[in-house]
């Protein structure tokens, strides 16, 4: 009798624990099947979550692009002053790109360098330039290359030059014996006296440019000075030098100015009357070149405050970047 209890209590006792083990398996089991189902609803309301996102996204952007010009290449400059480059608010529905040009490209007026800054330039044109040798303008010993009759074609040409002072030479072989660290070119009067010529000007243009960059390497600057105006009476016998046809170019030489590395010089801001001519006080009796006087003091008075900025250039005392005292 007592072996038949004790067998009975150690089959209860191995059933209690079989409940138990079943009990926690079970337990267990729903815990998992909990966590299953909660990762499961968490992936999906991520999945609706993200597609809202992206659909909210998509009408954001849509609705961005009906106030917001696209960014153009270039940036700087505030709407203010007229060079404002990146999104631009407009009215609904409609957008401009703000192009740039010859008023945006164009160095503006700063502080006024010495004549010194002048010593290491080389000045490279036609009579206009010649004119700084014939009336002894003082550049503090810059190289002048100015001849009469030439257009950017006899740079390009290598053709052989009569300087009044040194005599025959090739401009390109000059400038590249003297390696001047700073070049100001004003060239086109000659080319566009007679109207037709821009197409072939232009591309002369652009391969000088090209070939002062390779003569002189990378650490020269280059400046491009715009083609002045005339006097109106001059414009009405040579039709290609009219005042608004200039300025066609003019903007052109400043657009590849900005494209070829190089400073770009409106130089109709010093010579023009309001009228957009030469203005009467600087122009010699040709109404094309400059009297030897004021003329030629407005030019260089105008390049000394238009260069490229740099820490170490002669600033005159009590203009903008001027050491104090």
């Amino acid at each position: 009798m007592g072996n038949d209890y004790n067998v009975h209590a150690r089959r209860k006792s191995r059933f209690k624990r079989r409940l138990i083990g079943y009990g926690r398996f079970a337990l267990c089991a729903a815990a998992i099947l909990l966590v299953s189902l909660a990762l499961t609803k968490i992936i999906e309301s991520g999945k609706k979550h993200r597609a809202d996102a992206a659909e909210s996204t998509a009408s954001s952007a849509d609705t961005l692009s009906e106030v917001l010009a696209p960014l153009p290449m270039q940036g700087g400059g505030s709407a203010a002053e007229g060079n404002a480059y990146g999104p631009i608010l407009q009215a609904a529905g409609a957008y401009t790109v703000q192009s740039y040009g010859l008023d945006t490209i164009q160095l503006k007026e700063r502080g006024q360098v010495s004549l010194d800054y002048f010593s290491d330039a080389a000045f490279v044109g036609d009579s206009l330039t010649e004119g700084f040798t014939e009336y002894g303008i003082n550049l503090s010993g810059a190289l002048i290359c100015g001849y009469v009759g030439i257009g950017p074609d006899a740079i390009v040409n290598r053709t052989t030059v009569t300087h009044p002072e040194r005599g025959a030479e090739v401009v390109l072989d000059t400038l590249a014996a003297k390696q001047p660290k700073k070049v100001y070119v004003l060239l086109g009067t000659n080319t566009l006296v007679n109207t037709g010529a821009d197409d072939s000007f232009l591309a002369y243009y652009g391969q000088m440019l090209d070939d002062l960059r390779k003569t002189l390497g990378e650490g020269t600057i280059i400046y491009v000075q715009s083609i002045p105006p005339v006097r109106p009476e001059t414009a009405a016998e040579k039709p290609g030098l009219e005042s608004s046809h200039l300025q066609q170019i003019n903007e052109k030489l400043a657009e590849m100015a900005a494209e070829k590395g190089c400073c770009f010089l409106n130089l109709w801001d010093a010579m023009a009357d309001s009228d957009g001519n030469l203005n009467a006080d600087y122009a010699a009796t040709d109404g094309i070149h400059f009297t030897a006087g004021s003329g030629y003091t407005a030019w260089v008075n105008y390049l000394r405050s238009h260069t490229q900025y740099a820490s170490d250039n002669e600033w005159v005392p009590g203009t903008a970047f001027a050491a104090a005292g």
